[in-house]
C-alpha cells in the first residue's frame, strides 16, 4: 500500500485515466498518462509486465507466466518489482485488482460478483475478505458508503 502523496497522486492518476473516453482529440490534447509517467520508471520489463497484468485482469497470470511472456526468469522479475515498486509482482497484481474493483464498485452498476469475477476473483467470499483487508470495509460498505 502507498500512503500520503504517493497514494493521492496514484489515485488521482487512476480516476484521470477512468474519465478518458474513445473520442477524436485534437493533436494538442493530452493521451492518457503512460505506465512510464504513472509509476515514474522505464524499465521496459516492467512496463511490459504490468501491461500485461493490466489487459488480463479477468484471468491473471502468475508471476512465472508474466516472466515467461516478457522473456525474463521469474525471480528476475520479483527483483525488478521490488525495485521499481516496492512488492513483489504477486502482491502489484493484487493491488491492481482491489484498485480496479474499487473503481468498478464506485462508477458502474455491476453486482459484487460480477465485480469479483471481472478483477479475477473466483469467489464473492475471498473477494470481501481481500478488499476488507486492503481498504478496511467491505465491498458493499464501500459502494454504500459512497453513493
Amino acid at each position: 500500500m502507498q500512503s500520503g502523496r504517493g497514494a493521492r497522486a496514484a489515485l488521482a492518476t487512476a480516476a484521470a485515466d477512468q474519465m478518458v473516453y474513445n473520442a477524436v482529440r485534437e493533436g494538442s490534447a493530452p493521451q492518457r498518462v503512460s505506465l512510464q509517467s504513472r509509476h515514474g520508471m522505464r524499465n521496459a520489463h516492467v512496463v511490459r509486465a504490468i501491461a500485461m497484468m493490466e489487459t488480463n485482469m479477468e484471468d491473471p497470470p502468475t508471476p512465472y507466466e508474466i516472466a515467461e511472456e516478457i522473456g525474463i526468469s521469474t525471480r528476475q522479475l520479483e527483483r525488478l518489482f521490488t525495485k521499481y515498486l516496492g512488492a513483489t509482482p504477486k502482491a502489484y497484481l493484487m493491488q491492481i485488482r482491489l484498485h480496479r474493483a474499487r473503481n468498478l464498485l464506485v462508477q458502474s452498476e455491476q453486482s459484487i460478483t460480477e465485480i469479483a469475477v471481472a478483477c479475477g476473483f473466483s469467489s464473492n467470499s475471498h473477494f470481501s475478505k481481500v478488499f476488507r483487508g486492503h481498504f478496511g470495509r467491505s465491498p458493499v460498505s464501500h459502494r454504500t458508503t459512497l453513493n
